[in-house]
């Protein structure tokens, strides 16, 4: 794109998109990225990192010679933002999503945050109109009920009696944490949600793991607990969806998260020769990586999408049970 035509690039300030990763998620995000310019959407996103810049920027046009932001397609700036906290990146989420409240993204009325091995199937108009309806939360698939009266919650709602949040909600759902929608307006629910992941570094919890210990503990999924226990206690309206938003199950797939095997680790024949088949998020991921950006070379990524085929026609005779 010529010099003067990206100068005069304007992007919405209504709207904030934001993720984390390090290492080789450098890979996810740029499918995130690429599946994000086709789904439409117009405006930035904050990448948090940790370590290196990702290997494939050179391909991108840089918007600001002073700072890392690119551009990707023609209408999503694309701005990477180091991050000195020790914690995991997980559990660095809520703070995250508030500095950039208070400072970048200041003027922004919305914001997301997805994680960056999530990938779009669907128009952006499907998340325009679930903003309207408060924070968006989507239910997990391992622990997707969980009933009011469980052993759990009870163990939440003392952490919320000792915290003095008053009285909780009653609900059945287990959200992830890897997609979280939050109106700036109800920047409290992100200030509970941090507050309560503060509070679990005081319980013991090593908060530079992604999880420790049993699922009967209140701090099991670090960041994902302590979300669905702010979830509990926010005085703000909530619109959960169920887990196939995330394709997680069959239904109205509007994104795939890859939460087994990273599409773009190991080998998916050997995992195929071992009963395990590509999942459909990690067959779509190779349809993200060709354009704009191109974290593989041609020749890689045919040769990506002929072992992944190959694995999916052994899946059809061989699986574990």
């Amino acid at each position: 794109m010529p010099e003067n035509d990206i100068d005069s690039l304007q992007f919405s300030s209504d709207v904030a998109i934001c993720t984390l990763f390090d290492g080789d998620f450098h890979f996810g995000l740029a499918a995130f990225a690429n599946s994000l310019v086709r789904s439409g959407y117009k405006g930035t996103v904050w990448a948090g990192y940790r370590g290196s810049l990702p290997p494939w920027l050179h391909q991108l046009p840089r918007l600001n010679a002073n700072a890392h932001e690119y551009l990707v397609g023609d209408q999503v700036r694309l701005v990477f933002l180091p991050v000195e906290s020790a914690t995991h990146l997980a559990v660095h989420k809520p703070q995250f999503m508030l500095n950039l409240l208070e400072n970048q993204a200041r003027d922004c009325k919305y914001i997301w945050f997805f994680d960056a091995d999530i990938f779009f199937r669907c128009s952006w108009s499907f998340f325009e109109d679930w903003q309207r309806c408060g924070i968006a939360l989507c239910q997990d698939i391992l622990y997707q009920v969980l009933p009011e009266n469980d052993p759990l919650r009870h163990k939440w709602v003392e952490i919320g009696t000792d915290l003095g949040l008053g009285k909780p909600r009653p609900l059945i759902q287990y959200f992830n944490s890897g997609l979280a929608g939050v109106p700036a307006e109800y920047i409290s629910f992100l200030r509970l949600w941090q507050r309560l992941t503060e509070y679990a570094g005081t319980m013991g919890v090593d908060l530079k793991r992604l999880t420790s210990g049993t699922r009967d503990m209140p701090f099991h999924a670090h960041d994902q607990d302590a979300m669905n226990i702010a979830a509990m206690y926010t005085e703000h309206p909530l619109s959960p969806t169920g887990p196939e938003v995330m394709g997680f199950r069959p239904g109205r797939s509007n994104l795939y998260h890859s939460v087994g095997p990273k599409p773009w680790r190991g080998s998916p024949l050997l995992r195929a020769l071992a009963g395990v088949q590509p999942s459909a998020a990690a067959k779509f991921f190779l349809t993200q990586v060709s354009s704009p950006i191109r974290p593989y070379s041609a020749l890689h990524l045919q040769a990506k999408k002929l072992e992944c085929a190959t694995a999916s026609f052994i899946g059809r005779f061989y699986a574990k049970r």
